[in-house]
């Protein structure tokens, strides 16, 4: 209803009330941490502020099952609030507060999966990004396995971080990578990426991006079309880290395999493998577009047990003003109390 005031009146007579514990308790803070959540990533009291809101109905809520969706709902406005903060130089203030709201979601068993495996991979970026590697790597000790059981399609991603910075033993990772063609792709990929961030680069790197490219040949996206995407993001992963290497004949193979896939991305299918400049600008649009479609969006809100009137929100508006009249004339509740309430007014 737009009216910032009302609801500021109604928080402020709810909590000086002593209302009994229920899971309007909770709902009041939640109300609250939208209240006073940050305009910009520039606002640190304000998120300190909303933070410890949204702590304090999640608090309440995980010890009573019944309450358990309280926590969701906690996790999905937090994650809108503190989109402001996915940006480098920032992320390592979401580290305290993320990493309390994905352990309550795992105590509480949360039943989405894919949600739980969004804010794990998030939290782990906010580790790297803030220089924290050894947390990093303690951390996908439990979410990896957890990625891999109940959100398989996610597990190339958080697979490919751990080659990248290391986080993992390097026989354990080939050892992941032996089943797999994307796993062994992403493997080669990263570990390559690892290798040029320490300016450490092998001798062999040609050979190894041409192993990586036979192994991207062994998928039969037209036998199985469920995983024709997924070849199509390698092919372009692939492309585009060959590119960078100067590997030129890797990145052209690639792009004629995307060609003959009748791939239906804008601007490829009118590219010539000599086009370097045009390839990696074409490229970079492409990454950029899938980076801004994989950030997790958060889901819906889940609802409370039962359907509230229509007239409710009207219902709240008139009775908050007639409990302010109330407060400020005491003449006025006196008189209705003696009087009754009039039936046109309830």
């Amino acid at each position: 209803m737009r009216q910032p005031e009302v609801s500021e009146d109604c928080i402020q007579m709810y909590f000086k009330v002593k209302a009994p514990i229920t899971q309007f308790l909770g709902r009041a803070h939640l109300c609250r941490a939208q209240m006073c959540a940050p305009k910009s990533a520039e606002n640190l009291e304000e998120f300190e502020n909303c933070v410890t809101q949204y702590m304090k109905a999640i608090n309440f809520a995980k010890g009573e099952p019944r309450y358990y969706f309280l926590v969701y709902n906690a996790s999905v406005l937090y994650w809108q609030m503190v989109r402001p903060f996915l940006k480098p130089g920032y992320r390592h203030h979401l580290i305290p507060s993320l990493s309390q709201i994905v352990n309550v979601l795992s105590q509480t068993e949360e039943e989405d999966k894919e949600w739980r495996a969004e804010l794990m991979l998030e939290l782990l970026e906010c580790y790297l990004q803030a220089g924290r590697k050894e947390e990093a790597a303690r951390f996908c000790s439990t979410a990896a396995p957890f990625i891999k059981s109940h959100v398989p399609q996610k597990y190339r991603q958080i697979f490919s971080v751990m080659v990248r910075h290391e986080l993992m033993d390097e026989l354990q990772l080939k050892e992941e990578k032996k089943n797999s063609i994307s796993l062994s792709v992403t493997f080669y990929i990263n570990m390559l990426k690892a290798k040029a961030e320490q300016n450490d680069l092998p001798g062999d790197v040609s050979v190894i991006l041409r192993k990586a490219y036979r192994h991207l040949g062994h998928y039969n996206h037209q036998r199985f079309p469920s995983i024709r995407e997924e070849k199509m993001l390698l092919l372009f992963e692939l492309a585009r880290f060959s590119l960078t290497l100067k590997c030129m004949e890797i990145s052209s193979a690639c792009l004629s395999d995307l060609k003959k896939m009748e791939s239906k991305v804008s601007g490829f299918m009118t590219l010539l493998p000599g086009d370097e400049a045009l390839l990696t600008v074409h490229l970079d649009k492409r990454q950029r577009k899938e980076e801004q479609f994989t950030r997790p969006r958060p889901p819906g809100l889940r609802p409370v047990v039962g359907t509230l009137p229509s007239f409710l929100p009207v219902f709240c508006t008139v009775a908050v003003r007639w409990c302010l009249q109330f407060y400020t004339c005491p003449f006025l509740f006196t008189f209705l109390v003696a009087t009754g309430p009039h039936h046109s007014c309830f």
